[in-house]
C-alpha cells in the first residue's frame, strides 16, 4: 500500500515540474471532488453504494482551452450487501482528457476519457485480498464556473480474472 502512494505521489511530483514550462503558456488548474461510488456488473452484485473521493491537475491545454489533460487520483469505498462491516477500498491514478463541448460559457457540457491503474482491496473477516489492474472509462459533466458535476463509468479488468465496475456520481471545484 505505502509503495502504491508513493509512487503516486511521484508520479504526481514529476508530472508537476515536467508541466511547468506548459505551465507558463497556459493556466495549471486543481481539481477535489466527492461523491457517490455506484457499483455495477458482478462488482454491483455483491457490494452497496458507497463514497468516492478524487482530486488531480490539469498540465495542458489547448490553446483554445477546450481540451484539457489530467492527472488524478481516486480512492473508493464500499460495503459488502450482506450488511457486515467488511469492505473493498479502491485506489487509483488516471490520466484523463475533457473536452468542452462548447466554448466561451460559463456553464460548459464536457465530456470525459481515463484510462489508468486501480488496486482494489476487499476485507472479509479477518482475510484481505489485493487486486489490481488497468482501468478504463468515460463519461459527462457540466461546468459551473468553477463547480461541476460528472458521471463516469470506470472499468477494470484486475488480475486473477476479476473485473470491477462502477458509476462516480460527484460533484467537485476547480481552483
Amino acid at each position: 500500500m505505502r509503495r502504491l502512494f508513493a509512487g503516486a505521489a511521484l508520479l504526481v511530483a514529476t508530472a508537476s515540474f515536467a508541466a511547468a514550462p506548459a505551465a507558463a503558456q497556459s493556466d495549471m488548474e486543481f481539481f477535489v471532488a466527492g461523491g457517490l461510488n455506484l457499483p455495477s456488473s458482478d462488482f454491483g452484485d455483491a457490494f452497496k453504494s458507497g463514497w468516492v473521493a478524487n482530486a488531480g491537475l490539469s498540465f495542458f491545454s489547448t490553446a483554445e482551452g477546450r481540451a484539457k489533460l489530467w492527472l488524478e487520483g481516486l480512492y473508493t469505498q464500499n460495503k459488502f450487501d450482506d450488511g457486515t462491516d467488511d469492505k473493498s477500498t479502491i485506489i487509483g491514478g488516471l490520466g484523463s482528457l475533457t473536452y468542452n463541448l462548447t466554448a466561451g460559457s460559463t456553464t460548459t457540457p464536457y465530456l470525459i476519457g481515463s484510462v489508468g491503474y486501480l488496486s482494489q482491496k476487499t476485507t472479509d473477516g479477518d482475510d484481505s485480498t489485493t487486486e489490481s489492474g488497468i482501468g478504463f472509462g468515460g463519461g459527462a459533466g457540466i461546468s459551473f464556473g468553477k463547480f461541476y458535476v460528472e458521471g463516469r463509468y470506470l472499468t477494470a479488468s484486475l488480475f486473477d480474472n476479476v473485473t470491477t465496475a462502477f458509476i462516480m456520481a460527484t460533484v467537485g471545484i476547480t481552483f
